[in-house]
């Protein structure tokens, strides 16, 4: 008898998901339109669908309850995890945090608006189109918040176009337009305005098992949570979650694009308590790990959708951990006397110019929950802690937020 051999087999070392922002909400599952595809590169994927069935358990006369089984409401989840690019990262920040502005060097170029622009617009009237060219990042100057453009073809007359990275905020006439280059800076807070959600993601998911395209794409994906690993041995770690439509086989196979930013390995990672770095920097943490979480609920509703009518985004909390080379009892003081601290986080390249990438967290008051004693080898304190809301955190859209994360490199938007 012949041994069976498989015909098909579907490695997993071929998987990579594209990630892209969606200009209306749920839109990317039906092939709406999309933002800045970016593969997400990882080295571990979990998509998972999660449909619920319904038992029928009518009695029938017979001695078995268990009726036929029907289809009810479904979504999906999509996670991933593995080193950091800070150039990839962002789109995560932005899902799940709201609040974002951008900001660049100083290029070429300098004009001002002669007529608003709103949110949503791919074009600018400007006061003067010398010095601005096709290709060229642009920041738009605004009290709703500064941003950046990329110029999707050649300025004419008084007009420059950005048809793919379409304006976020609104921007008043005489509002400043000027050229900008790298490194850009895009920080990230809790987004307040308005009904507090951010903005949604399509991710589009190759593993080669779907048929004609071999992908699966997971349409207004909502991100749960980031997990940061900054343990001082190994390299900058992330693990995300998120909630996203019931999947669907996509259209088209995404093009992959492998980042040429470095993962960063942790040595490189900086710890300020009580203050900013690099004045209060703190020497004697270890493994530093934390943990952003947002709060979703699926909400269905009579409208003959199997997937929710909305993925409400709620709370957004941050909390962390590190373990501290006991110098004397300050960790258990400050959690026994309720000390509540201004903590700082940097991990920085150290590079200049393009080639600069750093991520800082911000948080102006943390809280100890927790500071046991570790005593196995050197004597540690194993300190929890968690951010309190504050105004200093807040981002451009007002109110409080536990925590802000500024990104350096050298992509201009998101």
């Amino acid at each position: 008898m012949p041994i069976p051999l498989a015909t098909t087999v579907f490695p997993g070392v071929k998987e990579y998901g594209v990630i892209s922002r969606e200009l209306t909400p749920g839109a990317g599952i039906n092939s709406g339109t999309l933002v800045l595809p970016t593969t997400l590169q990882g080295d571990k994927y979990g998509p998972d669908e999660h449909p619920v069935f319904l038992d029928d358990k009518s009695l029938v006369g017979s001695m078995t309850d268990q009726g036929n089984v029907i289809a009810g409401t479904a979504t999906s989840e999509w996670d991933f995890g593995g080193p950091v690019f800070l150039d990839q990262m962002p789109h995560v920040l932005y899902n799940l945090m709201g609040d974002y502005t951008a900001t660049g060097a100083a290029g070429s170029g300098s004009t001002t608006l002669t007529a608003p622009v709103t949110a949503g617009a791919t074009t600018a009237t400007v006061a003067s189109i010398t010095g601005f060219s096709n290709g060229q990042a642009v920041q738009l100057a605004g009290t709703s918040g500064t941003e950046v453009v990329v110029l999707s073809s050649a300025p004419s007359g008084s007009t420059l176009t950005f048809t793919g990275t379409p304006a976020r905020f609104a921007h008043a006439s005489a509002a400043a337009v000027t050229g900008v280059v790298a490194p850009f800076v895009h920080v990230f807070s809790l987004f307040n305005s308005g009904n507090g959600q951010p903005v949604t993601h399509n991710v589009d998911f190759y593993s080669g098992v779907p048929l004609t395209t071999g992908t699966r794409r997971y349409g207004y994906w909502c991100c749960s949570g980031v997990d940061f690993d900054f343990n001082t041995e190994q390299l900058f770690t992330h693990q995300t979650k998120g909630m996203s439509f019931l999947s669907q086989v996509a259209v088209a196979t995404p093009a992959q694009t492998v980042s040429a930013v470095l993962a960063q390995p942790n040595w490189k990672v900086n710890v300020a308590l009580g203050g900013a770095l690099p004045g209060s920097q703190i020497n004697d943490i270890q493994s530093p790990s934390i943990s952003l979480a947002r709060q979703l609920k699926a909400e269905f509703t009579g409208d003959g959708s199997q997937s929710p009518y909305v993925i409400v985004r709620n709370s957004f909390n941050i909390t962390g951990k590190f373990s501290r080379v006991a110098q004397d009892e300050s960790a258990i003081l400050n959690m026994l006397n309720n000390t509540q601290q201004q903590l700082q986080l940097t991990i920085d390249n150290g590079l200049s110019g393009a080639n600069h990438l750093k991520l800082q967290l911000d948080m102006q008051v943390t809280q100890y929950s927790a500071a046991k004693m570790n005593t196995q080898e050197a004597i540690l304190y194993d300190v929890d802690f968690k951010g309190v809301r504050n105004t200093t955190n807040a981002g451009i859209s007002g109110g409080v937020s536990p925590g802000m994360i500024t990104i350096t490199n050298a992509v201009p938007t998101y």
